[in-house]
């Protein structure tokens, strides 16, 4: 595809019975996508009731997920976004992916890949995907995490980010402390972020809890700090929790203090 074309992105509707239709079409229509790329919506809308999916809806999405990324791979489309799924439906019509991100791996013929999730001004990649909580602790391995942390490096330095601050997030609660309430922070990931330093000059020492990242990224512009270590590590939720903190902080100011510095 020459690079002279306008870039053009194809957008899968996920599953019809869900948010995915409706988003896309409300995207669409906001003017806030770039007017230098066109975008081409992919997927069938079989009969349904909203926020009742069913294997019909379930394989239309699969099969729309199929067509974008045979586009891509013939040079059609210069990437793909996709509308969420019902894994469980999905599952049920036959998809032997555990998500999205792994279908479109073996689709490339991808063998080093990680989810990863951008937003503001924190990067988040995780090195466990797609299983139960009670599942982490043994699938956390220190290879995985270093090889997970290289990988983020070098996709934020193909983003323009010279030299990437990275930080590495513990297993468990306040990291382990010490060891006290886990030792997966010292087995495991210890050991993987001494070797991640060898490779990352900007790396983070020890691990930290993984609540504090967004709080941390956000005092500090340039530092897009990394989860590598468990799947449920939501930097939005971690942003509400911290602003929650500051409006109870506030609360606290003296009344007269309050009226004086806090006006609506």
């Amino acid at each position: 595809m020459s690079t002279s074309q306008r870039p053009r992105i194809g957008i899968t509707l996920g599953d019809c019975a869900g948010i995915g239709p409706e988003i896309v079409d409300l995207a669409l229509k906001s003017k806030r996508v770039p007017d230098s790329a066109d975008y081409i919506v992919i997927g069938g809308q079989p009969d349904c009731k909203p926020g009742g999916p069913t294997i019909e809806t379930a394989r239309a999405a699969a099969a729309a997920l199929e067509e974008a990324v045979t586009r891509a791979r013939r040079g059609e489309l210069h990437a793909i976004v996709t509308a969420p799924v019902h894994k469980a439906r999905m599952y049920e019509a036959g998809f032997k992916f555990p998500g999205q991100t792994e279908f479109f791996a073996e689709r490339c013929g991808v063998k080093n890949f990680a989810m990863c999730l951008t937003g503001g001004k924190i990067t988040v990649a995780l090195v466990t995907t797609h299983i139960s909580l009670s599942e982490v602790p043994r699938a956390l391995k220190q290879n995985e995490i270093v090889r997970v942390g290289l990988l983020l490096a070098d996709f934020l330095r193909r983003r323009g980010t010279k030299s990437p601050r990275i930080a590495v997030a513990g297993l468990n609660p306040h990291a382990g402390e010490s060891g006290r309430i886990g030792r997966e922070e010292i087995q495991i990931i210890a050991p993987a972020v001494a070797e991640l330093k060898s490779e990352i000059r900007n790396l983070l020492w020890p691990s930290f809890p993984g609540h504090t990242l967004s709080s941390r990224s956000r005092r500090r512009i340039r530092r897009r700090p990394l989860h590598v270590s468990r799947p449920g590590f939501d930097p939005a939720q971690a942003a509400r929790i911290s602003r929650r903190r500051e409006r109870d902080t506030r609360s606290a100011v003296p009344a007269h203090e309050s009226r004086s510095r806090h006006r609506v």
